[in-house]
């Protein structure tokens, strides 16, 4: 049986700051990750390492976890950009 990867789970970051964002408001919406599975088409392993900052959605996903979430896009962006969480690697700033 092949051993399987650790996975590493991110301190901070801008998808370790997403991730707790769309698992906020999915709580505040007291929705599992299944129920959000459904509502999004993504899978809810998926979903999971989105809220753990594992991955990062593409311009797509994005949308598509608004809209599950009821929210706008753009909430989700603004409150990942507030989150003290947010940093971008050294290097790496945007004007």
């Amino acid at each position: 049986m092949a051993k399987r990867r650790k996975q590493i789970q991110p301190r901070s970051g801008v998808e370790k700051a997403f991730g707790q964002v769309i698992r906020r408001i999915r709580k505040e919406l007291k929705i599992s990750q299944a129920e959000l599975e459904k509502r999004t088409g993504l899978d809810r392993t998926f979903i999971s390492d989105l809220e753990r900052g594992i991955q990062g959605p593409g311009i797509r996903t994005l949308f598509r976890i608004a809209k599950g979430l009821d929210t706008r896009a753009w909430d989700l962006v603004q409150s990942t950009a507030q989150s003290p969480l947010f940093a971008f690697p050294r290097g790496k700033e945007t004007t």
